[in-house]
């Protein structure tokens, strides 16, 4: 099966933002666009003004990942506003409120996500499951780049795919994390939709991104054919 690909912005140049999208703009599946505060993880990156000057230089559909402690309708809202196509919400942030989120969602007219931290198990999400537009599986502990890929995820990610077969669910899945040379074959022999790219395999090749994804495509199919 031949995987999408969803750049992951926090990975990108932020000198140089309108050039690295202008030349990501004709391959992209998605964009991946982390929304952190420092307390959900030690990291702090984008937010909802930067969703809304990208918005202005690219039709390609953002995936917003909000990891953001103590999750609010106000910090959705605000990413809806700025012209997200996908809300991704952690699981554990949702808590009771998981379907006053999706209500929200889907009443703007925008596909609802769920983010699956590595220890979190797929049976939690089986009453609201067929509304999950898609599924992020995180590689990693939400947070940085660079961290080890933590195998059990690919199970799950089977599980996934055989529970949408089997019930007739349309989420997308997609992996978040972990993915590089000694991975990528095992990643994309889980049948995965996308896979999100950042530092490693696609903006530390070439500073022209359209030469970088030309690159981070050759070297998929090297590692997965290893």
């Amino acid at each position: 099966m031949k995987q999408k690909f969803a750049p992951s912005l926090m990975a990108m140049d932020l000198m140089n933002v309108q050039e690295q999208i202008e030349g990501l703009n004709p391959y992209a599946y998605y964009y991946h666009v982390d929304v952190i505060d420092w307390h959900y993880a030690r990291n702090m990156c984008l937010s909802p003004q930067f969703i809304g000057q990208l918005r202005k230089i690219t039709e390609t559909p953002l995936d917003v990942h909000l990891m953001v402690q103590d999750l609010g309708m106000e910090i959705v809202e605000a990413v809806c506003d700025a012209g997200a196509d996908i809300i991704s919400l952690p699981l554990e942030e949702m808590g009771r409120n998981v379907f006053k989120y999706i209500s929200y969602i889907k009443g703007r007219g925008k596909k609802f996500g769920v983010v699956l931290g590595p220890e979190a198990p797929l049976s939690a999400l089986q009453y609201y499951l067929k509304e999950v537009d898609l599924l992020t599986f995180m590689g990693v502990t939400p947070g940085f780049a660079k961290q080890s890929l933590i195998e059990p995820v690919l199970d799950k990610i089977r599980e996934a795919h055989a529970l949408r077969e089997r019930m007739g669910y349309t989420f997308e899945t997609q992996i978040d994390g972990g993915c590089h040379r000694a991975t990528m074959k095992k990643v994309s022999e889980t049948g995965v939709d996308i896979i999100i790219m950042g530092a490693t395999c696609l903006f530390s090749q070439d500073h022209d991104m359209g030469v970088a994804w030309k690159k981070m495509l050759a070297d998929y199919e090297e590692w997965i054919h290893e």
